[in-house]
Order: structure tokens, then sequence, then C-alpha cells
């Protein structure tokens, strides 16, 4: 994130998705649906991996200031950008594209704290309050939020974009958890399940917790394969009479899942329908298989729509409301730390800290992603 940690102090002067369609589809006879299994309690944590202290020198500090005399929105984005670089630049863009639709005047100051060292991290929340933000956007990952629960911020304001409360064991009052729901989503796509489950998985820290959540919620798991990073033989993978006919649960990553559907017909293995949550809910899917491949594919998606105006501008900035849902709960954060969406302007809703998402279902066509109703 070379590019992050290289920002210049920079002067933004501002005088100031796409509509889902709806498709018909069929549901498997209701004879084949089981019942939701109802579960509760928080995912068990990975222990969070040993990183070197970062000394108080080494956090980066870069101001986006809004020069003005009056009065400003003040935003503080604290994140490690080793370790969520991929997120961070397009959550940024996301907010400036808000800020110039909404005609905000505003100041953004970031604190790169590079890992997720305690110490680094503590000093970077003392930073921004003698820096005057009382808004905070953190994008740390959920294994190291229960300590800065533990932190002084009883007077800011602080967003979680990647947490979800369910996967914490401490709250905060002050603090709201935008992470999206996977058991939402793994339970909206059990609509789907018949007598004949099967999963293909790829191990990581995501896919492991969605492949706990499946584990609880679909029963008579009959056929559950892992698929390696490298070097994986498909056809033994796919060639295998059990997922005829199946629920056949794809927990891996686009390219894979992308390899696995378009080998699935290349050898006429046909499941009854081939489900997926979030992690496949992207563009590359439609060009890297074709539209037969894709079937019966069923995906759940928990970002909204937006009208189109303010899409377009976090779009001008670099920022992706559409497929990236990191992007859209960080939307979802700054609308509310500006005026609690008492404009109504975002559909999604925060209740008891945490962003409410309704998961839908989408199947795809030769041009894009349809709604199921």
């Amino acid at each position: 994130m070379k590019y992050l940690l290289s920002f210049l102090l920079i002067t933004f002067v501002f005088i100031g998705c796409t509509t889902k369609q709806e498709v018909e589809i069929k549901l498997p006879n209701k004879n084949d649906i089981g019942s939701p299994i109802q579960k509760s309690g928080n995912l068990n944590k990975l222990p969070i991996e040993d990183i070197n202290p970062v000394l108080e020198d080494q956090i980066i500090e870069n101001d986006i200031p809004f020069i003005d005399n009056g009065d400003a929105m003040k935003v503080a984005f604290i994140y490690p950008s080793k370790i969520v670089a991929k997120y961070a630049k397009s959550s940024i863009n996301t907010v400036l594209g808000y800020f110039d639709y909404k005609k905000i005047k505003y100041q953004v100051k970031i604190f790169d704290t590079l890992t997720e060292d305690e110490q680094s991290i503590q000093t970077a929340f003392i930073n921004a309050k003698e820096a005057g933000f009382t808004n905070v956007i953190v994008l740390f990952t959920p294994r190291i939020i229960d300590f800065v629960h533990t932190l002084d911020t009883s007077d800011l304001k602080v967003y979680l974009p990647l947490t979800n409360k369910d996967d914490l064991f401490t709250h905060n009052n002050n603090f709201i958890y935008g992470g999206i729901s996977y058991k939402d989503q793994v339970n909206k796509l059990f609509e789907y399940s018949n007598t004949k489950n099967a999963i293909f998985y790829q191990s990581s820290f995501l896919n492991d917790k969605i492949k706990t959540i499946y584990e609880s919620t679909f029963s008579d798991i009959k056929v559950a394969k892992e698929i390696k990073k490298k070097r994986n033989y498909y056809k033994g993978i796919v060639k295998d009479y059990r997922i005829k006919n199946s629920t056949l649960f794809l927990n891996t990553p686009i390219v894979k899942s992308s390899i696995i559907l378009s080998q699935l017909r290349a050898y006429s293995i046909y499941p009854k329908v081939i489900l997926s949550t979030q992690i496949n809910y992207n563009p590359k899917v439609l060009t890297l298989t074709q539209e037969k491949d894709r079937a019966n594919f069923v995906l759940a998606n928990s970002i909204d729509i937006v009208e189109d105006e303010l899409r377009d501008s976090i779009t001008s900035y670099g920022g992706d409301i559409i497929y990236n849902w990191v992007d859209y709960s960080t939307l979802v954060g700054v609308n509310y730390m500006y005026d609690e969406n008492s404009s109504g302007l975002i559909n999604t809703q925060i209740e008891e800290n945490q962003v409410i998402y309704e998961p839908k279902l989408l199947k795809t066509t030769s041009y894009g992603f349809l709604e199921i109703k």
C-alpha cells in the first residue's frame, strides 16, 4: 500500500447501483427443502499471528484537508496497511465520493499503523483524539477488535466496516459494527437445500468461518472436498457421482469457483443447484465462465442499491459500492456519522449498533446479475 503511505497534503475544494432487475426462478420442490437449523453463540476466533512491534514514529499520518473557514466534518481513518491494503484506499475513495455528493466540507486524516500491533493501535487513537477527530473509521480485522474495545474511546464515534457483532466477545456502546452477516446469507441460501448437500471449499480466515456456518446450517452433507490454492486435479474433484442432483455449496474464491463451474459442465456433472455467498458476487464470474456453466448458480448478496448520482460520484473517486461490500459498509457508516441517515439516503438500517443487511438471492445472465423473486 505504498501509494497510501506516500500521500501528500492535498487540498480538495468541492461545490458539491445499478437497479437490479427481477427474474422468476423455480425453487426446488418443497418436499426437498429442509428446515433451517438454529444455532447461537460466537464463532471460534483464530489466534492472532505474531507480528513485530511498531514504534510510535512509524505510524504514518496523512491529511486530506478541506480548506475553508467554515465548519467541516472531520473523519479519521485508522488501519494497518500491511494487512488491509486492498480495502483501505477504496474505502477512503468511497468517503470522498460521498462528501462530494453531499456537498460536505470535510477534513480526512489517515493514521496507518502498518500492522495490528497493540501499542501502535493505541498510539493512533491517541493521536486522532489529540488532532480533534471524533469520527473514526477503523479498518482492523475482527481478531484485534476486543483489544480496541479496551482503549479510551468514550468521546469517539467508531465505525468498524469489517466487523460483525456476532464475531466478538465484547461490544462498546459508541461503536457501530458494519460487517455483513455470512450466517444470514447461508440461511437465505438454505432455501435451496435438498437432502444431498455437498461443499467445495478453500481454507482461509474468511472461508473457514463460512464453512463453520455452513456445517452448522446444512444437514446430511454427503461430500466435502478441499480445493487447494495450487495444483488441483479438477477432473478428479468434479467427476463424483454423489454430486449429481446435489446442492453444491462453493466456498471458494472467484477464479477457483469459475474453474469448477466450467469443469462440472465439461464432465456432465450437474448438481441440482450451486450456491455461494458474497465472496463470488463479482463480475469476473461472467467473463471467466459461459452462461451455460452458470445455469443453476445462485448467489447471496447483501449490498443494497443506492441512487444513481451517489453511486456515480463514488465510482468517479474509485470506490465500488456495487460489488465491494466493504465500500458499501463504509458508505453506510459515514452516512450514519453525518446525520444518522435522517434523510433516508441509505436503505440499510442500523439496529443495536449493528448494520442490518438484508441478503438477496441472485442468478446470472449473459450480461449481469438478476435478483430472484
